[in-house]
């Protein structure tokens, strides 16, 4: 089933509460600017990479960016959306990848399951973060833990914002703005303890109520979600800490490192990127490899490792075989990706939370099929199959069902959406409902560098992703089939291991 925390923010999200009092008026577009806030000139100290990335890329080099934006339904508010606006207004020359895939009512417990789908393997360069619940259970850190265990990315945590509740409960309003204080303070933790931008939305918030003069509900469509002018204000708020501080010190260097492909040819340097076998010459910005006995390797610290191709005069280009520790990264069991199972009847929710995995994965489709399901839907029997695996077993939501190859594992408390929906839209799930995910693959086996001229971004191909954040051997080696330019290599390091 879903947590009771999960349970009462779904109907917070699909509940519209009254007043008892009339409803003051919300204010016009464009709202009054917020503030100065306190130490502003230190924003965007935590989030230097990104901001790098988007205030140097120019027309002769568009550096990629992405960003993702998760948490319940506050992160799905027209803000959100309007700070991709800002980000591409005011970085038109950066190739913004901006993805938002939080999920209304799922509050932290529910989130810790399914970010395994949606944010780790994303692997973004900057992820925008809020959630209620979780605080004081350890889902909430958990999420934040594991982003920078699994991750390099850069976390933007965001306080709460000042809800409104029914006017004639002025205790159940101060007992709401006790808990959000004192969850703020926990967010506030983290974002110390995890070297976080924090973005202080909830004492901004505040001082922007006072100084205005402005009921809470003024900004609120109903008592919790913001209006238009709500959203408008989130934004501001957000929007003023995508700066860039050349100030601030950081740490991207430990993080994410660039090798440049051809110091080893130009310095004759046999401290990072070596080759051996002949068949790499300089072109350019660009180490080229042309002949299939060439070796470019490198040893490395890190989960992740991308090819910046680089330019290239011939018509034609070759390709090159990519293995890690001498072997392709096909055979490393974390270097494939399940995506978020499809929704339950009739609901924004994924039917399953959590898809894992007791044996080495497939890149293939599955579909998971109801046999059975009782009225409630509290009592669900099922089949799961996969599209090259074939016919895999089945099992019910009452116990841990591992599937006859091992590549589908899933927990009871995984199908509680399903249960919930029941409820929710008051529809029968009928019998042979599907599920469906797919595995990705997180690698390539062959690297086959695209063609770099007149273009002017940069292009990057991720060769693996997924490995045990330790220490490695890259060897990219030419089939002989034509050239194959590569102008740096970029490695991963998450920060905590």
């Amino acid at each position: 089933m879903l947590s009771l925390g999960l349970l009462l923010a779904a109907v917070l999200f699909c509940t519209h509460v009254g007043f008892a009092q009339e409803t003051p008026a919300a204010l016009a577009s464009p709202i009054p600017e917020p503030p100065p806030a306190p130490f502003q000139e230190f924003f965007g100290g935590r989030i230097q990479r990104t901001m790098t990335l988007l205030a140097t890329s120019t027309p002769q080099r568009r550096h990629p960016v992405r960003i993702l934006v998760y948490g319940q339904s506050i992160t799905q508010g027209a803000w959100t959306r309007q700070i991709e606006q800002y980000l591409r207004r005011t970085f038109p020359h950066a190739e913004l990848e901006y993805v938002n895939r939080a999920i209304g009512g799922f509050t932290a417990p529910a989130l810790v399951r399914t970010a395994v789908h949606d944010l780790y393997p994303f692997y973004p360069d900057l992820v925008i973060f809020h959630v209620y619940d979780g605080e004081y259970t350890g889902e909430l850190e958990r999420i934040i833990s594991n982003i920078r265990r699994t991750t390099t990315a850069e976390i933007m945590l965001l306080t709460h914002h000042v809800v409104g509740v029914h006017q004639t409960e002025t205790r159940a309003f101060a007992e709401q703005t006790q808990v959000e204080d004192e969850s703020s303070d926990v967010i506030r933790h983290l974002a110390q303890k995890y070297d976080a931008e924090l973005v202080e939305i909830r004492e901004a918030w505040k001082q922007y109520l006072q100084t205005y003069g402005l009921d809470p509900r003024q900004l609120l469509g109903d008592h919790v979600h913001p209006n238009e002018a709500g959203n408008e204000l989130f934004t501001k708020l957000v929007s003023r800490h995508f700066r860039l501080n050349t100030l601030w010190p950081n740490r991207w260097l430990d993080t994410v490192r660039t090798y440049e492909a051809k110091r080893a040819l130009d310095e004759s340097a046999s401290d990072e990127i070596v080759f051996t076998g002949g068949g790499w010459e300089r072109d350019g910005a660009a180490a080229v490899g042309r002949k299939a006995d060439g070796v470019l390797r490198l040893e490395f610290d890190g989960n992740r490792v991308d090819a910046i191709a680089g330019a290239c005069q011939d018509a034609a280009l070759g390709t090159a075989r990519v293995l890690i520790d001498g072997q392709p990264p096909s055979s490393f069991a974390g270097t494939y990706a399940i995506t978020r199972p499809s929704e339950a009847l009739d609901v924004w929710w994924p039917a399953i939370q959590r898809i894992g995995h007791a044996a080495p994965l497939l890149v293939e489709d599955w579909t998971l099929r109801i046999t059975s399901i009782n009225d409630e839907a509290t009592d669900i029997a099922f089949e799961v199959s996969g599209s090259r695996t074939g016919p895999d077993g089945g099992g019910t939501n009452h116990e841990r069902f591992v599937s006859n190859s091992g590549r589908v594992v899933i927990e009871p408390r995984d199908f509680g959406a399903m249960t919930f929906a029941r409820t929710y839209r008051n529809k029968l799930c009928p019998l042979g409902f599907e599920v469906r995910w797919s595995v990705a693959p997180m690698f390539v086996d062959e690297y086959q560098p695209p063609r770099v001229e007149p273009d002017v971004r940069v292009h990057r191909t991720t060769l693996v992703q997924g490995l045990s954040n330790a220490r490695h051997t890259l060897e990219i080696i030419p089939n002989g089939d034509g050239p194959v330019p590569i102008e740096s290599i970029e490695v991963y390091r998450p920060p905590l291991r």
